[in-house]
């Protein structure tokens, strides 16, 4: 998102203003320590809906009573302000502005108190404006992530003092690990790969997977049921067709059952037989009877491999005390000889041998047994299986007899043969009632739209690209980074190495040609670390500016006081200790650094046709610059110089 800061302004309740303004392009703030250099990105951060104020206690502190930040995007302006007050802190001004408002005009009666909203809903007024309108992050339902942000997009603008030369670490705020979580997973929403869309589509992806494993399970318990309700359903139907003497199938699926019951055949008088049902109960008996002798082969089997196992423990028990008693002898380091006459003696040391080898075979013997004891356990854990399932079916099938003796062979004349058919169909219908019911439900349907909507999701996150995006958009981070190193201050034995930064956890480190990796902690100078920051960061600028309007990231950067790993405080005007050879050689490599600076902001513009804005606050001046093209720039682009008492307040 084209977007600059155009004026920072501080107003007190006497009328009085102080402020700086800014273009685009490069600005520099220079002066002494203690004029309110680094305070400048404290007051921006506070007037962009920061929770808490972090501006120094102090001069400007007590001199403000309004903060206010003048802002241009997309060529519009508009003012953002917020109370110094201690109870009022959480109150902010936010509204577009005339041209003829600016901040030479503007004064304290220009915010109307009625205007004062809550900081949160500035907030949201200004992620509006950016176009930052995901609201909604979560992968599912029940997911508890955030909207995207404007105090994310925070960590990708500010370098404070203390995080620009860091070895620890990259980022603002990233010691808070939710945010730092939430900056990187916001990444593609503010580099513009994605929006909203994307994130619903996500929610309702997830929200489908789980609904479908959800139908996969209930059709794995409803295939379940309709097992038991054709083995409840069956012997009733078959008990039926017995009575009536007719033959009838032993394998049905259970809608084919159904379709029979519908249609049960009614009784012929003419061709009945009642032997029927007695030839059904015989049937009944004969698979009792082979059941059991399949129960009993089982507890058979079942008995030989528990004696085997306990065989099997005792035989392992009697070769491990063999195995302690052989482990007491040893092959000595000399031959055996007569304790009486001194003699050698051959037999004892071959014994000796003999001994150990029996030794190894018996660990060998030890080692077979154990797993074949293994397979035991197993074996008998099967077979057990098997005689539970066995008696299961058993105790089935004499449900049934008994139900066929109570109900059907206690009187066989045709008188009662009516009342016998008649609680057949009962038994049948309570089951046929409980289908009906919905107690079975047919969930294909359900299996087969929802998959369809998964399909429909993957289709549109496919449009995105994704993965393809966020990898471009590394390649040119990482090309840019390299190309920047080239011109910045590495020490020698890192020159040859390349910067890489992952996306995925926001980690920066050098990797040389062999594959080693050298993390930021372990680079063992100032130098190397500046560097490091100024690359990526001004890697991320050019990315951002390149997504135009598809990134709702503003386009502000700002680094405090990036030569302090060469002139730390104010002593490049006072530093005694450095030697003219070592004054000249930091001077040279601050040079460097900014003519990175300017000619990056250049070539972005030439790029993109965009000019991002750039803010740096320093102790160094244009003085300091070695090269006549860089103080040249320097001075045109130096903002403001606080020195010999001048300071912000």
């Amino acid at each position: 998102m084209q977007s600059i800061i155009e004026a920072i302004i501080i107003l007190n309740d006497d009328g009085e203003k102080k402020f700086v303004d800014f273009r685009d392009g490069v600005n520099i703030v220079t002066g002494e320590s203690k004029t309110g250099k680094s305070a400048l990105v404290e007051i921006i951060d506070y007037c962009l809906c920061s929770s808490r104020s972090t501006i120094p206690k102090g001069k400007i502190t007590e001199f403000a009573s309004i903060f206010a930040l003048i802002l241009i995007i997309n060529t519009k302006r508009y003012i953002i302000a917020r109370k110094n007050i201690y109870l009022e802190k959480k109150k902010m001004f936010f509204s577009p502005i005339a041209p003829e408002i600016t901040f030479s005009t503007i004064t304290k009666s220009y915010f109307d108190e009625e205007n004062f909203k809550d900081y949160k809903v500035v907030q949201k007024q200004l992620e509006k404006v950016l176009n930052l309108r995901v609201s909604n992050l979560k992968d599912n339902a029940e997911d508890t992530k955030e909207a995207a942000s404007l105090r994310h997009m925070t960590s990708y603008m500010f370098q404070h003092q203390n995080l620009m030369a860091s070895k620890f670490a990259l980022f603002y705020r990233f010691d808070d690990y939710q945010k730092k979580k939430d900056v990187i997973q916001q990444f593609p929403i503010f580099a513009g790969i994605v929006g909203q869309e994307y994130y619903t589509t996500l929610m309702l992806l997830n929200t489908y997977k789980k609904e479908l494993k959800k139908v996969q399970n209930n059709i794995i318990s409803d295939q379940r049921i309709k097992d038991d309700a054709l083995n409840n359903l069956l012997p009733r139907v078959q008990n039926y067709y017995a009575l009536i003497g007719k033959e009838m199938k032993s394998k049905y699926t259970l809608e084919e059952l159904i379709t029979i019951v519908n249609n049960l055949p009614k009784l012929n008088k003419n061709s009945y037989t009642s032997d029927r049902i007695i030839s059904r109960y015989e049937e009944i008996n004969k698979e009792i009877e082979e059941l059991r002798a399949q129960e009993q082969l089982l507890k058979s089997r079942l008995i030989k491999l528990e004696s085997a196992s306990n065989n099997s423990n005792d035989y392992i028990t009697s070769l491990q005390t063999l195995k302690d008693k052989s482990e007491m002898a040893s092959i000595p380091d000399s031959n055996h000889s007569c304790p009486l006459c001194g003699s050698e003696c051959q037999n004892l040391h071959d014994i000796a041998i003999e001994l150990q080898q029996a030794n190894l075979w018996l660990v060998d013997e030890i080692s077979s047994i154990s797993t074949s004891s293994d397979h035991f356990s197993e074996e008998r854990r099967k077979i057990s299986d098997q005689i539970d399932s066995v008696i299961k079916q058993i105790r089935s099938l004499w449900a049934q007899k008994r139900n066929i003796e109570r109900n059907y062979l206690s009187q066989s004349n045709e008188f009662n043969l009516e009342k016998k058919l008649e609680y057949c169909r009962l038994e049948i219908q309570i089951y046929i009632e409980t289908i009906d019911k919905g107690l079975f439900i047919n969930l294909n349907n359900e299996l087969e739209d929802i998959t369809n909507k998964i399909n429909d999701c993957n289709k549109k996150l496919e449009k995105f690209n994704f993965d393809a995006e966020k990898n471009i958009a590394l390649k040119k981070i990482n090309q840019n980074m390299n190309r920047l190193k080239s011109h910045l201050d590495f020490e020698e034995e890192f020159k040859q190495y390349h910067l890489s930064f992952n996306l995925d956890e926001f980690e920066l480190a050098l990797k040389g040609k062999n594959g080693e990796r050298v993390s930021l902690s372990e680079m063992g100078s100032g130098a190397n670390w500046v560097s490091c920051h100024i690359a990526l960061f001004l890697s991320l600028l050019r990315y951002f500016t390149s997504q135009k309007s598809k990134s709702p990231m503003p386009l502000i950067m700002f680094f405090d006081q990036p030569s302090q790993v060469y002139f730390p405080q104010d002593t490049i005007r006072k530093n005694n200790k450095k030697s003219t050879h070592e004054l000249q050689n930091d001077k040279l490599a601050v040079t460097k650094m900014y003519k990175v600076m300017f000619d990056e902001i250049d070539q972005i513009f030439k790029d993109t046709g965009i000019k991002p804005q750039l803010i740096v606050v320093d102790h160094v001046d244009f003085t300091s610059m070695q090269a006549k093209d860089e103080r040249i720039r320097f001075k045109n682009a130096t903002r403001r110089t606080w020195r010999n008492g001048d300071a912000l307040i």
